[in-house]
């Protein structure tokens, strides 16, 4: 006779079936993450990281829409969709105005030399406001977040990391969730 499962049982499998796609993630993540920080911000290098970025941020619209179950898939895959607006108007690079990056007064060291050129840490590349398509979707929003420091986030990665959190809600009241007794096919119906 199937018995239902205790949500520990099914919380266990659930993670069973999903590991693999997590793992996806966090690898796709992590090489994202060394070509931002790695390669070089000018030739075949620059060019690597921007398809490497791109690419892995299309990977992830992919993954978001595999949990497609859960809102806050929808919800990242809609973060991702409004960061790669102007990423993809600027060739790849995310834009930031100097304007700014300088009110900010969090990055001292970046200053008009280097309005035109990509940011070596990051996908960023310098404008000036008045060169920034798609300026609403840009990195614009000044954040500081204790133990990481101060950022400057675009309204894409506000939604991207609510539909994080979303997930993580949604994934944690699922495993908390009592199971369903589903009748058998010679058990009468209630």
């Amino acid at each position: 006779m199937n018995e239902p499962k205790s949500p520990p049982e099914r919380a266990r499998g659930d993670l069973a079936r999903e590991l693999p796609w997590l793992l996806i993630a966090l690898v796709l993540f992590a090489i994202q993450q060394l070509a931002i920080r790695r390669l070089g911000v000018s030739g075949f290098q620059s060019d690597l990281r921007r398809g490497l970025f791109l690419f892995i941020a299309l990977a992830f619209v992919g993954l978001a829409l595999h949990y497609r179950r859960f809102l806050g898939a929808w919800i990242m895959a809609a973060g991702i969709g409004l960061n790669l607006l102007p990423i993809v108007a600027h060739g790849g690079l995310m834009p930031v105005s100097y304007e700014t990056v300088h009110d900010s007064g969090a990055f001292p060291a970046i200053t008009r030399a280097d309005i035109g050129k990509q940011l070596g840490n990051g996908k960023d590349i310098l404008l000036n406001a008045r060169d920034v398509h798609f300026s609403l979707l840009a990195d614009r929003f000044v954040v500081t977040v204790p133990l990481y420091g101060t950022n400057i986030y675009s309204l894409g990665d506000f939604v991207l990391f609510g539909g994080a959190a979303c997930v993580v809600v949604q994934m944690a009241a699922s495993a908390a969730r009592p199971a369903r007794h589903r009748p058998l096919p010679d058990e009468p119906r209630a």
